[in-house]
């Protein structure tokens, strides 16, 4: 069930050229995959998360260091990054062909090894277009301005 609903919510049959910000079906299918991606955040729940990224995925923290996606499930699998809640907002969808991404703000609350993680954030997620589906690259976070 899982796999099918992440599937339904990936699967674009159009790619839209230029750099542009995007309104249509892919902005609705990257925002409603970005949502279903936080939630698989606060949930923790990996098989979710393993299927957004891409095998060769890479996260940037707010402190500049670099995960590949196993290191990134690792920490939720061990507890030691745990989210309460998440709100994303803010975000737009740029596309170039088989590739897009998606900057927004994220307000969370949670740990990271027993330390609060920053409150609010800006973060910058690619995605590319494999057969059929939009999947996590990268993202990056920052703390956001005050």
């Amino acid at each position: 069930m899982t796999r099918q609903l992440i599937i339904a919510l990936t699967v674009a049959f159009v790619s839209v050229p230029g750099a542009r910000a995007q309104s249509g079906h892919v902005a609705k299918v990257l925002i409603a995959l970005e949502n279903v991606w936080v939630e698989a955040l606060v949930q923790p729940d990996t098989a979710k998360l393993e299927a957004i990224f891409l095998d060769t995925y890479v996260d940037t923290d707010e402190g500049g260091h670099q995960s590949d996606k196993q290191a990134t499930l690792a920490v939720l699998k061990s507890g030691d990054l745990k989210f309460k809640s998440i709100k994303l907002s803010n975000m737009k969808v740029y596309t170039y062909g088989d590739a897009a991404i998606v900057p927004g703000l994220a307000a969370q609350d949670g740990t990271f090894k027993g330390d609060p993680v920053q409150p609010n954030i800006v973060f910058t997620d690619t995605f590319v277009l494999q057969k059929g589906m939009w999947k996590a690259a990268a993202s990056h976070r920052t703390t956001a301005p005050k």
